[in-house]
């Protein structure tokens, strides 16, 4: 910043001539200036603004001595880069020689004259500014630069131009055993070689230890202004030599670039540094200094690696993370890290490529754990196995289950009563959509629906619970029961038209109502939770995640609409069974998408589906041709991010790209493969918001545990009915621990997801809930484990009695909702 002047004892607190010249003059050249009166003041002034430059009268008086100050502020830390300025009667200058010679020998840097002059005082502030001042500055700096490198890890030494030491800095000292009193002035090649080191051993006390082993390269480099890099061989006070890994530069200070200093920096091998130093205070500081470079030597490779090319350790800019399930490439790239700390600068540079060439792999394969390994290293309970067995299957083989005899019920409890209308082909169970009573397309409304007012004409209940929809702890419960259990519309046009979706999409308010009304219509109202209750929380988790900053930066408006659409149909016409008891039951869906990600599938091809079923509720009919296939593309993307298969695929991707240092700058994720880096996080926001609930204030965590527990329970007792494989034989909702199947589910997928998604987004709220709730599970389970039965789930999930199933009569007066959906999946 600017220089900051202080002004002592001129005037004694009377507005004269040449107190208001100096003012007007540092006003002039925009110097920020501080006036004071007496001594106290000046020294009070100067210990709390640490000026750089003073300005005082030599005359005394009672309360003001300007040589207790000048001494004052010399005894200040900094006090010895001040520029101090006397000001003296202009006759006394003129007419007695060595008049100045008192006020320099107290500590004063320039006398003047007096004068009320404001072009005199502007010509000489400007002239101390530019001269003494900045050039303390300099020295501040310099003696900052020399203070850091006293007390970095790394050996540095300075010499001249006919390599005379001129300085050394602690490190030196301790490691080569030298002194600074002893080294100065000595020629450093007397104490080094960069030969080869071959013949060390046979000098002779005859030879100019200056012209040993001298490589004339190394000298022709440093002649030509050039930095040479490689290993020095440097003797010690003990006599040996020991190789060090060495960087020398020339500086030049002159234009025709002839070498005036040498300065060495050489890595010390840790052992030997370590063993020298550490009953050193110096020691004490190096964890918090660092250094310009966090290398570390082991003296054995040092050594081999002596007599080799030149080389130096480049540390990698690549840092190492690690989760509790390790995925093959995650194993990989800590190992080549690990591996890369000793080697010459070109095979770590080598390395980084190999490094960066595996976090962009596009094989899944290399981003999937070993799951059965997994298992078996960290011996998971069978209600955990059956949990990640069943998520993260594939098709018709759940990964990690075996098939087992459910064990008979001791003790029967119920969550709540569940509805099992059949309807869907080939005997497969799943819950009803809403039923409407029109037949046609014809008589859809282009216009807000009757019984769906809009936002303003809301009840003062629903507007105020919406009115915090943007916060954390938003209850999507409460909003469930005052919509009669149509969140999604509500909620969906508070938070489209907050995120300007309209805009984006160019569309009328009604368009998107009747979108919504759609498509909430179509997600099945007796499922406990893939209901339209779980798409709209998805969708709140979502735009409260699309507003922190890291986010937000990164993505534009068409990324902001994908993730909010995707977060809507991601679990649409959701059968309130999963992918595994589809392709068992061989369902039309299963044959239709091969068994693979069929529910996704399904979920994103009816939600183009119902989309363009009609001109009304075609939210996509106004975006050109490339707009629209970026939003077609970016859905798919997000709507099958959510197959739980995929997990740890997009977890350790995101973790390749986002999950770095703090010295590094996370805008670096974005520049190199801007598209694929913004698909890589909204993959990673989208999960994260659809698995959301274990982050959620306990009250809300309990609810959604219920409820996905009531289903699971469902779908055993379907499978169990039909003679069907059952996927989750533990959870047989009259033996299965809830405790115990959270615990294995923050376990598994939701501590190393939202430990990095938090670490990125910027968080804490979700962490702590996370600590929270799992702390109630643990200690609902060691209950449930004292008590000697299985009682932990129906406490805790009593509460759920309360929730109905959606009755036939809740109906969306959007026409023809369900016979739309049932043509178009005939037509799939």
């Amino acid at each position: 910043g600017l220089p900051r002047l202080l002004i002592a004892g001129v005037g004694r607190g009377r507005e004269d001539s040449q107190l208001v010249a100096i003012r007007e003059a540092a006003k002039r050249i925009s110097l920020p200036v501080t006036q004071v009166n007496t001594t106290e003041e000046a020294n009070s002034a100067y210990r709390k603004n640490g000026h750089h430059l003073i300005i005082l009268d030599t005359r005394t008086s009672h309360n003001y001595d300007p040589d207790s100050i000048t001494k004052t502020i010399r005894q200040c830390t900094g006090g010895e880069y001040a520029i101090i300025v006397g000001i003296v009667r202009r006759n006394l200058l003129e007419k007695e020689e060595l008049s100045v010679t008192p006020h320099l020998n107290a500590g004063m840097d320039r006398i003047v004259g007096e004068s009320m002059s404001r072009a005199f005082w502007t010509n000489e502030l400007l002239q101390l500014v530019r001269g003494p001042v900045n050039t303390a500055f300099r020295l501040r700096a310099t003696q900052s630069l020399f203070s850091a490198l006293d007390n970095c890890r790394d050996i540095v030494q300075i010499t001249d131009c006919s390599h005379k030491v001129t300085w050394v800095n602690h490190t030196a000292e301790k490691i080569l055993g030298y002194s600074r009193d002893e080294i100065l002035g000595r020629d450093i090649r007397e104490l080094q070689t960069t030969g080869t080191g071959d013949n060390i051993a046979s000098m002779t006390d005859s030879q100019n230890p200056a012209e040993r082993n001298c490589d004339p390269w190394f000298l022709n480099k440093l002649h030509d202004g050039k930095v040479w890099e490689g290993p020095i061989n440097c003797k010690r006070k003990t006599g040996d030599y020991v190789p060090l890994a060495s960087r020398v530069a020339p500086v030049s200070f002159s234009h025709n670039r002839s070498t005036d200093q040498i300065i060495y920096v050489k890595d010390p091998p840790p052992l030997l540094r370590d063993k020298i130093m550490s009953d050193s205070a110096a020691l004490e500081n190096f964890s918090r200094l660092n250094s310009f470079r966090k290398t570390s030597f082991d003296v054995t490779s040092i050594i081999s690696e002596a007599n080799s090319a030149n080389y130096l350790r480049r540390p990698s800019s690549h840092k190492q993370y690690s989760m509790s399930i390790e995925a093959p490439i995650t194993k990989v790239i800590n190992i080549i890290l690990a591996a890369q700390e000793n080697q010459p600068s070109y095979i770590a540079q080598a390395l980084d490529k190999v490094v960066d060439i595996l976090k962009t792999s596009g094989s899944p394969d290399l981003f999937s754990p070993e799951l059965e390994y997994e298992r078996k290293k960290h011996n998971r309970d069978a209600v955990t196995t059956d949990l990640l067995g069943a998520l993260l299957a594939q098709g018709t083989n759940p990964i990690l289950v075996k098939r087992r005899g459910s064990t008979l019920a001791k003790r029967k409890f119920s969550l709540y009563q569940y509805s099992t209308q059949n309807s869907g082909a080939r005997g497969v169970s799943i819950a009803p959509r809403r039923p409407s009573s029109d037949k046609g397309i014809t008589g859809l409304s282009p216009t807000p629906c009757p019984s769906l007012p809009t936002i303003e004409a809301a009840p003062t209940q629903i507007r105020q619970l919406l009115s915090e929809c943007n916060t954390w702890t938003f209850n999507i419960i409460q909003l469930e029961r005052l919509t009669e259990k149509r969140p999604l519309v509500w909620l969906g046009m508070t938070t489209l038209l907050r995120f300007e979706v309209t805009k984006t999409l160019k569309i009328e308010e009604s368009t998107l109502q009747n979108w919504l009304t759609l498509i909430e219509a179509n997600y099945h109202s007796a499922n406990s939770y893939h209901n339209s209750s779980h798409a709209a929380d998805v969708m709140q988790a979502t735009a409260y995640f699309l507003e922190k900053e890291n986010v937000k930066s990164s993505l534009d408006n068409v990324d902001e609409a994908i993730c909010l659409i995707g977060a809507i149909i991601h679990d649409v016409d959701h059968p309130g069974r999963n992918s595994a008891y589809l392709c068992n039951s061989g369902s039309d869906l299963a044959i239709l998408y091969n068994d693979t990600t069929v529910l996704e599938n399904h979920h994103t091809a009816l939600g183009f589906k119902l989309t363009q079923s009609d001109d009304r509720v075609n939210i996509f009919q106004n975006l050109d041709a490339d707009t629209y296939k970026v939003f077609r593309q970016g859905l798919i993307d997000v709507v099958l991010a959510t197959d739980m298969s995929k997990h740890f695929v997009h977890v350790n991707k995101f973790c390749s790209h986002f999950c770095k240092s703090q010295e590094e700058d996370r805008a670096s994720d974005l520049s190199g493969d801007g598209i694929e880096a913004q698909t890589i996080m909204k993959r990673m926001l989208i999960k994260c918001a659809d698995v959301s609930n274990p982050a959620r204030p306990l009250d809300y965590c309990q609810e959604w545990a219920a409820r996905i527990a009531e289903e699971y329970f469902a779908q055993t007792d379907d499978e169990k009915e039909k003679g069907l494989p059952v996927v989750m034989p533990q959870f047989d909702r009259a033996t299965c621990s809830i405790p115990k199947s959270q615990i294995g589910f923050y376990d598994f997928f939701i501590h190393d997801m939202f430990e990095a998604w938090n670490s990125f987004a910027d968080c804490p709220e979700l962490s702590a809930n996370i600590a929270t709730n799992y702390q109630f599970w643990k200690q609902k389970l060691e209950e449930e484990e004292n008590s000697g039965n299985v009682s932990g789930g129906s406490s805790v999930l009593a509460k759920v009695d309360s929730v109905d199933s959606r009755s036939d009569s809740d109906t969306l007066t959007l026409h023809d909702n369900q016979s739309v959906a049932s043509e178009q999946e005939k037509e799939l």
